[in-house]
């Protein structure tokens, strides 16, 4: 028996965790920002989005792959945070 069926629901679970993840701490940082500035109208849709898209995707994978592409796409989701957490760092001390 090969590994390589076994392995392409985990790396499209990985890797559409990671564009779902990048795409929803964005919208999470975009978010934030409205709260801030008074923008509670344009904030509620955006967060609804994000919540809608973040159900829908988990969704998908869990009956198009199973847990292994459930937890592959746990794994990029939670790198996604990282990554945009760090960048979202970088640009409030002004460095690149």
């Amino acid at each position: 028996m090969t590994t390589v069926p076994f392995l392409v629901p985990v790396v499209a679970g990985a890797l559409a965790g990671l564009a779902l993840g990048v795409l929803f701490f964005r919208g999470l940082a975009a978010t934030a920002r409205l709260y801030a500035l008074g923008g509670v109208r344009r904030a509620v849709p955006l967060y609804l989005l994000r919540l809608a898209g973040a159900t829908a995707g988990f969704t998908i994978a869990a009956v198009w792959g199973g847990a292994e592409a459930l937890l592959a796409m746990l794994a990029g989701f939670q790198l996604a945070r990282t990554i945009v957490v760090r960048r979202e760092r970088r640009a409030q001390e002004g460095t690149p």
